[in-house]
């Protein structure tokens, strides 16, 4: 690949080139180019919400300040774009977001900063999708953690106020009014 051809998203995704295929995919202005990524993300859902996870482990085994509470820049920086990817893929990452999340306990980080943080960048993920992420939220908020029960309860609440959750909770409708 020269300097001046067009990227091959194939091949990023292949070598796990997350932080690039995702900044394609949000920033260019070539839409052609922006497409081309987005659906190179679509294939492999799965692998972007691992890189979400890595990404909350990194940031916070590299927080900054007196009382480490401060998240690297950087870092901060990369999870955004990973949330705005996965909220852009829509119904497609529900599922992917939900298992990520029911499976934590199982095979993520035993550290509790960690937890925490790929819980709120979950549901942010999921609350931001809208309707098609409903009933993902309601098999969520039957969990046997509590914290995890508790967001998602918090987050079909949001939704029934605004009325989302309905008789037409149709998990591949995408014609929900909260796009960004």
């Amino acid at each position: 690949m020269s300097i001046f051809s067009k990227p091959d998203f194939e091949q990023m995704r292949r070598a796990g080139d997350m932080p690039r295929l995702i900044h394609w995919a949000l920033y260019d202005k070539d839409r052609e180019s922006s497409r081309a990524a987005m659906a190179s993300l679509q294939k492999d859902v799965p692998a972007l919400v691992e890189y979400l996870y890595d990404t909350a482990v990194e940031a916070q085994a590299n927080t900054l300040g007196r009382r480490r509470k401060m998240l690297p820049t950087r870092n901060v920086k990369l999870l955004d774009e990973a949330v705005k990817a996965l909220i852009r893929l829509r119904a497609r990452s529900v599922g992917c977001v939900v298992d990520a999340v029911s499976v934590y306990d199982r095979y993520g980080s035993s550290d509790e900063h960690v937890r925490h943080l790929f819980l709120l960048l979950a549901f942010e993920v999921l609350e931001k999708i809208g309707r098609p992420s409903v009933a993902g939220l309601q098999e969520l908020a039957g969990d046997r953690h509590d914290d995890v029960a508790k967001l998602a309860r918090e987050a079909l609440a949001q939704f029934e106020a605004r009325g989302l959750v309905g008789e037409s909770d149709d998990p591949d409708d995408d014609s929900d009014e909260d796009d960004e």
